[in-house]
């Protein structure tokens, strides 16, 4: 409690001190989320929240059962939280498991597994804000987006072994919803329409919050002293600011990365950043998931490995056909080079497929508590 009045008041004296670059702050945190936050996710808010209300994702879990269950070791609803998740943003993803978990169609375990693979970012941010909007290659949005979608599968297959000894609570595998009382369209509607906005609120909260607590850190020098810090190990001065942007939050960070003269790196780091979220995030995802009893530090963890995950494939694809930022900036793709790309690809996700699926065997021993 201490720690939280420091950091309080830490907060008002930057207030007080820098008023008007706070509110500018501020100002920026409310356009983005008129412009793209509540744009994008509402809708999918109230989607997700419709379709548990009304049953139709256990109906839909059936379908993607056989996939779900073999490699991630959740139910097939987790396809579901999975799907939304990777079209909508954050926190769309964390907020379904938790969802499904308080229905009772999965267990704590398996959602646990669910939140930490299944909350990331979306195309309209990926592809749109970061390809198009700072790297002014839509292309280079696709590329950053099918590693954020490979980075997110490689976490699942290691988080599978969460609790991989634990014994399923619930009546059978199928998690049939339990009865409930019948409600009519007009009240499931409001109900789900009044939860997503709620929730909505909540994220646009933090972001407000957290675009003008960098502003304060700014003022005091506060990143400055951090990137210098960093440098010290060797990184150099403007990569080692980004970085402190990046970890604290997920649209200041791409935006320093993509405006540096690195040449790929820059997918690199702005991979990176966007597979780790930011603290804003976080904390976002950490609010939601415990008022369920889940852990937050176990969902922290995923996310670092996500990060190491995407950086990595970013290493990989930027040196594969088609891969770098350069080449997928240009005007036309051949059909041969699209279909060469894609074969990297593929090769590239069965290599990690095999190699966690042989892996089995040792981390089946490891346990996170």
């Amino acid at each position: 409690m201490k720690l939280l009045a420091g950091f309080a008041l830490f907060v008002f004296i930057g207030l007080v001190t820098a008023p008007s670059r706070c509110l500018a702050g501020a100002e920026r945190g409310l356009m983005l989320c008129a412009k793209i936050i509540i744009p994008s996710l509402f809708p999918f808010f109230i989607c997700s929240k419709l379709l548990i209300e009304t049953g139709t994702a256990q109906r839909i879990g059936r379908w993607f059962s056989p996939i779900m269950r073999p490699l991630f070791n959740v139910p097939g609803i987790g396809g579901i939280a999975f799907v939304l998740g990777l079209l909508s943003g954050y926190p769309v993803g964390a907020q379904t498991g938790v969802d499904m978990y308080e229905k009772n169609l999965c267990t704590k375990a398996e959602a646990q597994r669910i939140i930490c693979f299944c909350n990331n970012s979306g195309p309209l941010f990926i592809i749109g804000s970061v390809g198009a909007g700072m790297l002014f290659s839509g292309r280079a949005g696709l590329l950053l987006y099918l590693i954020h979608i490979l980075s997110a599968i490689s976490v699942g297959l290691v988080f599978r072994f969460y609790k991989y000894s634990e014994r399923m609570t619930l009546p059978c595998a199928a998690y049939h919803a339990q009865k409930a009382t019948r409600k009519s369209i007009g009240e499931i509607f409001s109900h789900s329409v009044a939860k997503s906005a709620e929730l909505i609120v909540y994220v646009c909260g933090f972001i407000v919050f957290f675009s003008t607590f960098i502003v304060i850190l700014e003022h005091f020098k506060i990143t400055g002293f951090l990137s210098d810090a960093l440098a010290l190990t060797g990184i150099s001065q403007n990569v080692s600011k980004a970085a402190v942007l990046g970890f604290l939050e997920i649209a200041n960070g791409t935006v320093r990365f993509a405006s540096l003269p690195i040449g790929d790196f820059r997918v690199v780091f702005i991979s990176m950043v966007i597979a780790w979220s930011g603290v804003s995030v976080i904390l976002q995802v950490s609010g939601i998931i415990a008022k369920s009893g889940l852990s937050s530090r176990v969902f922290v963890a995923a996310k670092a490995l996500q990060a190491v995950f995407a950086g990595v494939y970013a290493m990989l694809l930027t040196r594969l056909p088609l891969g770098s930022a350069t080449v997928f900036a240009k005007d036309d793709i051949s059909v041969f080079e699209a279909w060469r790309f894609s074969f990297s690809m593929l090769c590239v996700a069965v290599g990690v497929y095999l190699a966690f699926f042989l892996a089995r065997f040792v981390l089946s021993n490891v346990k996170l508590k």
